[in-house]
């Protein structure tokens, strides 16, 4: 069987996390790309991060991290000259994280620009899903963003599936209104959404998760989990919606990449034959395991 061929499109980046107020460490995180070493993680899928890296050493340790968790990087451009962004996590004594980013002039701004070549264009969409978020949106041009919905459009042309998740960070975002009209071009041609509820009601003023499922099944979504944070999630197809709870979590060290792992754990499942619930269930499981850990990412597990 041919395997299933994976693009995940956003920015990673130099991941500084406290050990203590004078001691950080040092990793590589983004949202697409927790989404893509999840992912790879859990199922025997190809997986492919699509970025821009500039050409020193902390872009070239990224894309060596990238290979350790078996996702390639043949569509990621390096810019000579170019930086990759960086950001600190700072986490209360409840395990809630508070972002500071140093990303204005991050190398992955020049993703579906005029200097990226027609080849990514066409190899993005020869891929079986397409995965993005609201932060990737956010680093790109208007211009980009039209180019990106064209690359969006011949995917699902070729038979391939879009997903999506909103991921909405305010400090991106000129306003909430910006940030919708962004996202509703992309959720129009979205299969499985993948949502955070607190970020729509941010950005749509959804009330409840139900409002949150109704409207991404008015766009045209077919398959639907709205996270919950520790109330779990719902997924819905056109027709039904079932709660999955939460998994008891007793310490909860930091909640970084809780949404992502819950990503690209559910993603793994689905392409590898689980129900919508089975999928769900993985998820929970997984993202329960991340926030009992310090940073975006797992430790890889240990290979004999």
């Amino acid at each position: 069987m041919q395997n299933i061929r994976v693009a995940l499109i956003g920015e990673c980046m130099i991941e500084l996390s406290h050990l203590a107020p004078d001691r950080l460490a040092l990793g590589y995180a983004g949202d697409a790309f927790n989404v893509a070493a999840y992912l790879a993680r859990s199922a025997p899928v190809d997986v492919e991060f699509v970025t821009a890296v500039g050409d020193d050493p902390y872009s070239a340790q990224m894309q060596a991290a990238w290979a350790a968790r078996n996702v390639g990087s043949a569509h990621t451009r390096v810019i000579p000259g170019a930086r990759p962004g960086l950001y600190l996590i700072r986490t209360d004594d409840r395990g809630e994280r508070t972002f500071h980013y140093y990303r204005s002039q991050s190398a992955a701004r020049a993703l579906f620009g005029p200097d990226q070549p027609d080849t990514v264009d066409d190899a993005l969409a020869g891929h079986d899903l397409v995965y993005l978020s609201g932060i990737t949106l956010s680093i790109l041009t208007p211009h980009a963003r039209t180019r990106l919905l064209a690359v969006l459009d011949e995917t699902r042309r070729r038979g391939g599936r879009i997903a999506f998740d909103g991921n909405y960070r305010p400090a991106g975002w000129p306003s909430p209104d910006i940030a919708a009209a962004a996202m509703s071009a992309v959720l129009s041609r979205t299969d499985i959404a993948l949502p955070t509820f607190d970020d729509e009601r941010a950005v749509f003023g959804d009330r409840t998760p139900a409002d949150t499922v109704r409207r991404l099944r008015a766009a045209g979504c077919t398959e639907i989990a709205v996270k919950l944070g520790p109330r779990g999630s719902l997924i819905a197809d056109a027709d039904t919606t079932v709660p999955i709870p939460a998994r008891t979590v007793p310490n909860v060290v930091d909640t970084t990449a809780a949404g992502d792992s819950y990503n690209g754990a559910y993603l793994a499942a689905r392409l590898t034959g689980a129900t919508r619930a089975e999928a769900a269930e993985s998820a929970t499981t997984l993202a329960a395991r991340v926030i009992t850990h310090q940073g975006a990412l797992l430790p890889e597990p240990t290979r004999t």
